[in-house]
């Protein structure tokens, strides 16, 4: 598959947080799963009533939560914040396809649905499924997918047998660790037909007796984390999550004051267990730290993480209690909630980020691919000088199609800046340039005062400090931010935040699907130097909004997001 032929990616946060990378957490191990708890509930009706923001509520209207019958609780669902992609409905395409790479890239293993309700969301569940297997086709090795139940157990388990597995929907995206597609659920009420398909774990509640062996849990609400076992007695499976609610009411410790519920920042290692009050900690992702140092440290076949995207409860009213009238369950601020897709604003892609550390700290990463970059490329010369030349970094596929679809919120979601749609890069170097090449799935149309095949750099020499040189977002150098003309871009260097100075100029020359450019060691600051690495990312038709935010938003980019491709010379 492609995720594992081009190196790790590389990244750093908004903290200063840096990915670790092989030297530091070993390659990938074997017989090592991380799941994901994934919400598909979402669905925009006709006639419904808007959803809300707790975190607007809070700050215009904080009175509400004391008052059942405050206007704003007309609504069918609160969000405890802004996803950083809107209020969208888990059924929005676009949004969809970006969790397939972003969970792809985090090295997730296997997605299990939430539907421990009264129902399986067929429509959403399938969609997704449909989605994701289409990466999977395209040649990544995608996270796979089984079903958590809980109520209606038996019910709940035939309505997903029949509607997803015996009508043998999307079969290379099932989760079947041991041979079996998998299923958390309750045997005891399950038909025969379904017991003998599933591989099933027992359904473990945080409120229920622990079950000890063949469970999988989705929160735990005991700390240290319960180590549940096999039927050999090995460690099998342990949960982790950035927030829990053994009170069970989020919103009483969001609104209310109550201290029993451990948020976002609780830890330790502040004033003896309690939330760390410092300005920013919620940033920081103490808590779910602390459950994964505990995890890795008991090393089960599996960590499950709670969760993805929920991002939505409805307003629980009680007229009856006059200190607490207006709370929430499972998820009602940015503290107590336990979300780790980005919000907008906040702490932005931290948990995200986060995971990717932890994944890497828990089954080791993607290996150094072996290279054969020493190459000079002639730039008046065909693109065929690069065949030889590798690893080829990947790019995922379909950014060019656009979003158009109803959110929560009631409004239409609009997106039509996917353009060109990068699928293979290389970089090669020799005693004077460093040459780079992009290969899109598309033709390259003619730059046109857009952001256009934009190649940021962050250049790191060995024996010196990146940080010591001004970027933005981490990038020293951008490449074709501004052509001279058609066979010749400018090269800039970055003199700190959006703020950009030419230093030299780049040959360039791009024809059908491809580009490739050469860039002088001296304007990268190589001249003479044997041992460097260069992070690097192209981008097209962002908007160029000064912010991280965009890689995520706009246009394409590869890699997607906040990642970096990694090359190296002389290591």
């Amino acid at each position: 598959m492609l995720n594992h032929t081009f190196g790790p990616y590389a990244a750093i946060d908004r903290l200063g947080r840096k990915l670790p990378l092989p030297e530091k957490v070993g390659t990938l191990r074997e017989n090592r799963y991380v799941g994901m708890f994934y919400f598909i509930n979402l669905t925009w009706k006709k006639g419904m009533r808007p959803l809300k923001d707790n975190s607007k509520i809070w700050r215009e209207t904080p009175e509400a939560f004391m008052d059942v019958s405050h206007p704003v609780w007309e609504t069918d669902g609160c969000y405890w914040g802004e996803p950083l992609f809107g209020y969208y409905e888990h059924g929005d395409e676009w949004v969809i396809r970006r969790h397939a790479m972003m969970l792809t890239m985090a090295d997730v293993d296997f997605i299990l649905f939430d539907t421990t309700n009264l129902t399986m969301h067929r429509e959403n569940a399938l969609k997704v499924m449909k989605i994701f297997n289409e990466y999977q086709q395209a040649g990544w090795n995608v996270p796979k997918f089984a079903f958590y139940t809980n109520s209606e157990p038996g019910k709940r388990a035939q309505e997903i047998y029949e509607n997803v597995y015996k009508a043998e929907m999307y079969p290379d995206v099932w989760f079947r660790p041991n041979g079996k597609p998998l299923l958390v659920g309750r045997p005891e009420f399950c038909s025969d037909e379904v017991k003998a398909f599933f591989d099933i774990r027992l359904t473990q509640w945080p409120t229920e007796h622990i079950k000890k062996e063949g469970a999988l849990p989705w929160m735990a609400f005991e700390r240290p984390q319960f180590v549940f076992v096999n039927k050999d007695g090995e460690n099998e499976a342990m949960s982790v999550s950035p927030a829990q609610h053994p009170q069970i009411k989020f919103g009483d410790s969001a609104f209310h004051g109550e201290t029993q519920n451990r948020g976002r920042s609780f830890h330790h290692a502040f004033h003896t267990d309690k939330n760390d009050a410092a300005p920013g900690a919620v940033d920081w992702g103490y808590n779910i730290a602390e459950q994964w140092e505990h995890a890795i440290e008991n090393d089960p076949r599996m960590i499950f993480v709670t969760g993805w995207n929920e991002w939505v409860a409805g307003p629980f009213k009680r007229p009856e209690n006059k200190e607490r009238p207006v709370t929430f369950i499972d998820t009602a601020s940015q503290e107590y909630s336990r979300d780790l897709e980005p919000m907008r604003g906040g702490h932005f892609d931290n948990y995200y980020i986060q995971l990717i550390d932890y994944i890497r700290r828990y089954k080791g990463c993607t290996p150094w691919p072996q290279e054969n970059s020493l190459a000079t490329i002639d730039i008046d010369g065909g693109f065929d000088q690069w065949r030889q030349v590798g690893p080829a970094y990947r790019g995922f596929p379909f950014f060019e199609i656009a979003r158009n679809h109803t959110g929560m919120d009631g409004r239409q979601y609009v997106n039509e800046s996917g353009r060109h749609v990068f699928d293979e890069m290389k970089v090669a170097h020799d005693g004077e340039n460093i040459y780079f090449y992009a290969k899109c799935f598309d033709k390259i149309n003619s730059y046109n005062f857009t952001p256009w095949l934009l190649l940021f750099l962050k250049v790191t020499k060995a024996g010196c400090d990146p940080l010591d040189h001004p970027s933005w977002a981490g990038y020293h150098y951008l490449i074709n931010h501004e052509l001279l003309d058609g066979r010749n871009s400018l090269v800039y260097e970055n003199l700190g935040g959006w703020r950009w100075k030419s230093t030299s100029v780049a040959p360039i020359r791009y024809e059908g699907k491809e580009f490739h450019a050469a860039v002088p060691r001296a304007a990268l600051g190589l001249t003479g130097v044997d041992q460097f690495q260069i992070e690097f990312k192209w981008a097209d038709n962002i908007a160029e909004t000064e912010d991280v935010d965009d890689f995520y938003l706009n246009g394409c980019s590869a890699p997607y997001g906040r990642l970096n491709f990694v090359y190296r010379a002389g290591e």
